[in-house]
């Protein structure tokens, strides 16, 4: 499912479902600002659903993922319904969108591939008028366009690909939804025992979220039954999208480990300031996150600059004289200007806000940077911060 997100004058799409970590990822560039509105699209075969409804908090994002989750685990039967309901009610909020996905077995879909389908439908089930007493013999000689036609006119049925819907007889479940709560931690493994020749025991595989102490690790690896560096990963997930492993090889685990136990000594803003400073420096490995985390305070990040024309002008507002009018500013779009400036401070608009360079300010005006030298000197102990980076996560 595509949603089309408009966000404070943005607009972008994101595919949904997503896993916790990825939702929560979403909110932090969304800087946890609501309301917001979205419109679904890319849902069906029949491409012309287009629901447009209001996201108000967090709780909203989370009914959105589950109700895309729903629908993904849909056959065709539901799907048709769900189809039928939204085209019906384009305008339902995303809370009522969600409840339709628990009362699916209020409507009825009927196996219906076509015009002549629908007209012997109809003619069986006296649905118009005119077929009431009407012998059978009657069915072949009937011009099934205008049936059809006319069935959809009385009914306000929906065809989607093979089944007919009426709507109408949709009932609300009285149900209280409960949320999925956000998953915990920084990294999720999907680990299974190794039983030979690096075959993983998919059948008894396992999630494990890091950080985990030392005790809960040795319950869980009495509970697969093997001990640590005789697990496989099969998948991993991670709350930093820059450090984004398909899997992880087991021996690092224990150093992913240590990355997450230095993590979760971050607040919330720490953590999302981190993803901003990895997308600038474009930290992808485990070492180079384990040495960025004690430098974060050499960066300055801006949360509230959503593009880079909002941390242009935030730069004037900051350096023009006491009194000068910066309204002749407010409907200028000053894009290019806000990235030359982050460029020179040897920073970048990212994902979450405008980050500095290295030892620079944002708001402060342009200083020299770092000399060629110690450019130099920095990118020559790249591969010396990896190694040292591994070692203080096991320590």
């Amino acid at each position: 499912m595509t949603v089309n997100i408009r966000h404070r004058g943005r607009r972008w799409s994101e595919d949904f479902p997503k896993n916790s970590y990825e939702l929560l990822d979403l909110a932090d560039k969304l800087r946890n600002d609501y309301p917001f509105s979205v419109k679904i699209e890319k849902m069906f075969e029949l491409d012309y659903v287009y629901n447009e409804f209001q996201i108000n908090s967090f709780e909203d994002l989370v009914r959105l993922n589950l109700f895309a989750e729903r629908f993904s685990e849909m056959y065709e039967e539901d799907e048709a319904i769900m189809f039928a309901l939204m085209t019906k009610y384009p305008k339902a909020e995303i809370s009522e969108l969600l409840e339709m996905t628990y009362g699916l077995s209020s409507v009825t879909a009927y196996p219906c591939c076509n015009d002549e389908e629908l007209t012997e439908l109809a003619f069986n089930n006296e649905w118009l008028t005119e077929f009431e007493d009407c012998p059978y013999e009657v069915l072949e000689y009937l011009n099934t366009d205008k049936v059809a036609a006319e069935v959809h006119r009385q009914r306000e049925g929906y065809m989607y690909g093979s089944f007919y819907v009426e709507p109408d007889g949709y009932i609300s479940p009285e149900k209280e939804i409960e949320l999925p709560k956000p998953e915990t931690g920084f990294f999720r493994l999907l680990l299974a025992a190794d039983r030979e020749n690096r075959v993983p025991d998919r059948a008894s595989s396992e999630w494990l979220t890091l950080p985990c102490s030392k005790a809960d690790l040795e319950v869980f690896e009495k509970r697969l039954g093997c001990p640590m560096n005789k697990m496989i990963c099969i998948t991993a997930r991670s709350a930093l999208p820059m450090l984004h492993p398909v899997t992880v090889q087991r021996s690092e685990i224990p150093v992913l480990n240590g990355l997450a136990l230095k993590l979760s000594e971050l607040n919330r803003d720490e953590v999302v300031k981190l993803k901003a400073v990895m997308e600038l420096e474009d930290v992808k490995s485990i070492g180079q996150t384990a040495q960025l985390i004690p430098r974060l305070s050499e960066y300055e990040f801006d949360p509230l600059s959503m593009d880079a024309s909002i941390y242009g002008k935030a730069y004037l507002f900051n350096n023009l004289p006491i009194g000068f009018d910066t309204e002749i500013f407010a409907s200028v779009d000053m894009e290019e200007f806000g990235r030359s400036i982050l460029s020179a401070k040897g920073g970048e608009m990212t994902s979450y806000g405008a980050v500095s360079g290295r030892s620079q300010s944002l708001f402060t005006p342009i200083s020299k940077g770092p000399d060629e030298d110690e450019t130099e000197e920095i990118e020559d102990d790249e591969s010396e911060d990896e190694e040292e980076g591994l070692e203080a996560c096991l320590t």
